[in-house]
């Protein structure tokens, strides 16, 4: 029977690879850091007194937090801006990198077991979850101070007490067991896995949230709402991903030019980590183009005074532009990655004649290829559709298209700028994986 691998060890070799795995660690931090921010922010809200609507407004935060027939929609947001975060930590955690399935395959010949190397995973993310625990707090505090500390207008989360202390020693637990498992689940023993099946399972939970809505409480109603929307949004995300990534490598390689070929074969080697990016972007957009059709429909009216819907309105745009960056940052790392895995290849390409220019080109089409379109798509796409759904059948309702159309470009201008500070930033890695001595043999 083969011995644990002892915590200790575990530490050690953690420590040891500690430069190499540094990228990986910080995002995922960053990563449980925001999503632990805004688990405490919807914590924060839960503990603002609510009021019926007839009772008269309570001056002293918002209407969209102290009236309870709002809040829960409110805490639904907030909930659903813990997705795109976890998001690019469990990308942190599940990109493949040269050096350490380099240093899995050292670890198996000196003995260890498949259970040896979750551990160590689990040591290795479990460390990257409780900085990220800690470091919630902090990220709390950031929003608390415009949105907790400034005129009751905008005031959506209550004064700081030790309500926030508890809550952030308990992020810290979950931050901790939550990276552990995550790490252990990264080992994968199988070449590939399908999103499909998880996706089909996520639309069958939605479609039971419709089917038993009819038939419970009050409370229940909000906790389906918020859950079914959770699923909704993970699905998407993960049947926009799969659908796109393939469709934009079939597209690209039938062009025929030689960027668009090589830009085809890496997104096909980028394959996970693109869909997942795409189908982030998607939603990301999704959300601004939600707060960009609300936007257009505060003219109609009855809306009243804008300063109302102002603090959701900015937390929902905030939420679309961490999920973009989130998104960004993980394919990011992924493309780092691949330089690595790709190396010869592109000393290769060096060697026949082309430059660090011309492969420079190749990743910014390809990181372009899943991010412009989809971010885009999903802010025209849902833009439009709220405004119609805000204004109706009228002549007031093909207005709406323009903001919506704004909105679209302005994100696919940022995605596109993105894209270009990332490959900028790998433009060492780019240089050093075409460098001549990559050529070698031994």
């Amino acid at each position: 029977m083969t011995a644990r691998l002892p915590l200790s060890t575990a530490l050690s070799l953690v420590g040891a690879r500690r430069t190499a795995a540094g990228g990986r660690a910080r995002l995922v931090a960053a990563g449980t850091a925001v999503a632990g921010a805004l688990l405490l922010a919807a914590a924060a809200v839960l503990r603002v007194p609510a009021v019926a609507p007839w009772n008269g407004p309570d001056r002293r935060y918002s209407d969209l937090v102290a009236e309870s027939g709002l809040r829960p929609g409110v805490v639904s947001g907030i909930l659903l801006l813990v997705v795109p975060t976890l998001l690019l930590a469990w990308q942190a955690v599940t990109t493949g990198s040269a050096r350490r399935a380099a240093a899995q395959r050292a670890l198996r010949l000196t003995g260890a077991t498949t259970g040896d190397l979750r551990r160590l995973a689990a040591v290795e993310t479990g460390v990257a979850g409780v900085l990220g625990g800690l470091l919630a707090g902090p990220a709390y505090l950031l929003l608390w101070l415009p949105l907790g500390a400034l005129a009751p207008a905008v005031r959506l989360f209550p004064a700081l007490g030790a309500a926030d202390l508890l809550g952030w020693a308990a992020v810290v637990l979950l931050a901790t067991g939550g990276g552990a498992a995550a790490g252990a689940a990264g080992v994968r023993t199988r070449a590939r896995s399908r999103r499909w099946p998880l996706a089909l399972v996520l639309l069958a939970g939605a479609v039971a949230v419709i089917v038993l809505w009819p038939h419970v409480g009050r409370t229940a109603q909000v906790a389906l709402f918020g859950a079914g929307l959770g699923v909704l949004v993970v699905a998407a995300v993960l049947l926009v991903g799969t659908a796109w990534s393939p469709r934009r490598a079939r597209r690209l390689a039938r062009s025929g030019r030689a960027e668009d070929v090589l830009a085809a074969a890496g997104l096909r080697a980028l394959a996970p980590s693109a869909g997942r990016t795409a189908g982030a972007l998607f939603a990301a957009g999704a959300a601004l183009g939600v707060a960009t059709g609300f936007l257009g429909t505060l003219g109609l009216p009855g809306y009243g005074d804008i300063t109302y819907y102002l603090p959701g309105l900015l937390l929902t745009t905030a939420a679309a532009v961490l999920a973009m960056v989130a998104a960004v940052a993980s394919l990011a790392l992924a493309a780092a990655d691949d330089l690595v895995t790709t190396a010869r290849a592109q000393a290769s390409l060096v060697a026949l004649g082309s430059g660090p220019a011309f492969l420079e080109r190749v990743q910014r089409r390809r990181l372009r290829a899943v991010t412009v379109g989809p971010v885009a798509t999903g802010t025209l796409l849902f833009g439009v559709a709220y405004g119609l759904f805000g204004a109706g059948p009228t002549v007031y309702a093909v207005l709406l298209v323009i903001p919506a159309a704004g909105a679209a470009i302005v994100a696919a201008l940022g995605a596109w700028a993105a894209c270009a500070g990332v490959v900028r930033l790998l433009r060492p890695r780019v240089a050093s994986a075409a460098a001549p001595t990559r050529l070698r043999v031994a």
